[in-house]
């Protein structure tokens, strides 16, 4: 506030400035904050849900007692499934609040890292945390500075070479190719290329989710292939996730995708989904928006079961789910979690929205019926 006003101290404009540089979320989010637009829209989503019998609800779930609640938080009583709302919630009156449906250990959220496997057999770990980040390797034609690999295309005389990029759970990494694809990779992904693409077509493999933003070649087709099927393009942005116990989803932003398994073939256009189920390919329109929140700030969850969440949140927080009661997977969901947060917090955020107990011991999540 002081901020706001022009009234910031020495010594608060000191801290402050200490806090920016601390980390460069920080500073992120403090241009999104002066971004009028994007606080009004935060705002605008917000005031979209109002429910006074849900209101009710959460207050006994908050047990506020001689507190003041003002009009917009009234407004924040939605049903099951707004855990934006409960993040508004949990901001705004979370060190007054008392919830004994949670216990949890201190995990902090993930972060850039990834292991790199070169063709020598070589293996480089990636992370920016490190004291030593290895940022040119003689003979090879890569860049690293701990949260971006970054390829050349060289005119070198060898034969080319296939690299391996795994990112862990708990991970975040991007992958700039050698003909200048972008690739951000997800937590608990890995994904297999050569340092140069030659021939009449760039093809790579994935296993994983990964959001690819491909540069334009019309001679050369980009190939990405996971798990028996084939996803060609020319020049595009979309998102694969193809993880082996999920079904595999394209997800086309930008441009078009042709989807092949076996004998079937999709064409997407922009808005439009493919996801395969017993072999099949089935497409259907979606707002993308929740498909590829990870890759920025947040997670985004359109009426999504309790089970597709917390996967979400296992591969981040690098911890293992127990689900007690099956009853649960299929409770759904529909809303927004900070993605860089610790999860003692966003599982409160969870918590308040019904009558589910978590239980955070070491790195296990044990999830029950309250």
């Amino acid at each position: 506030m002081a901020y706001l006003k022009g009234s910031m101290t020495d010594d608060q404009r000191k801290e402050f400035d200490e806090w920016l540089g601390l980390d460069e979320r920080n500073q992120k989010l403090f241009e999104r904050l002066q971004d009028v637009d994007y606080v009004e829209g935060g705002l605008r989503e917000f005031q979209k849900y109002d429910s006074v019998e849900d209101w009710k609800k959460l207050q006994a779930k908050l047990q506020v007692s001689r507190r003041k609640i003002s009009n917009w938080m009234r407004v924040c009583a939605a049903s099951v499934t707004i855990l934006f709302c409960m993040g508004m919630a949990w901001y705004f009156v979370g060190s007054d609040m008392n919830n004994e449906n949670v216990t949890s250990s201190v995990i902090e959220y993930g972060r850039s890292k990834a292991m790199l496997f070169l063709a020598t057999g070589e293996v480089i770990e990636l992370e920016s945390t490190l004291d030593t980040v290895h940022a040119r390797i003689e003979g090879e034609s890569f860049v690293n500075d701990g949260k971006r690999l970054v390829y050349s295309d060289t005119t070198w005389v060898k034969e080319v070479e296939w690299h391996t990029l795994q990112v862990p759970r708990g991970g975040e990494f991007v992958l700039c190719l050698a003909d200048g694809t972008v690739v951000t990779l997800n937590a608990d992904s890995k994904i297999h290329y050569p340092d140069r693409f030659t021939g009449n077509e760039r093809q790579v493999s994935l296993e994983g989710e990964a959001f690819f933003e491909v540069a334009k070649d019309s001679l050369k087709p980009f190939v990405v292939k996971t798990n028996g099927i084939d996803v060609r393009v020319l020049g595009t942005a979309f998102n694969l996730k193809a993880y082996p116990d999920e079904h595999q989803q394209t997800t086309l932003v930008r441009g078009t995708v042709e989807v092949l398994l076996d004998k079937q073939q999709v064409l997407l256009h922009p808005g439009e989904q493919v996801t395969c189920i017993d072999k099949e390919l089935r497409v259907e329109q979606v707002d993308v928006r929740s498909y590829i929140a990870w890759k920025d700030d947040r997670f985004v969850f359109e009426n999504e079961p309790l089970e597709g969440v917390l996967k979400k949140l296992e591969r981040w927080y690098n911890i293992t789910v127990f689900i007690q009661n099956h009853v649960l997977m299929e409770k759904r969901f529909t809303g927004k979690l900070p993605k860089y947060e610790n999860i003692s917090n966003v599982l409160k955020l969870l918590a308040l929205t019904t009558n589910i107990k978590f239980e955070l011991n070491d790195r296990t999540l044990i999830v029950q019926l309250e």
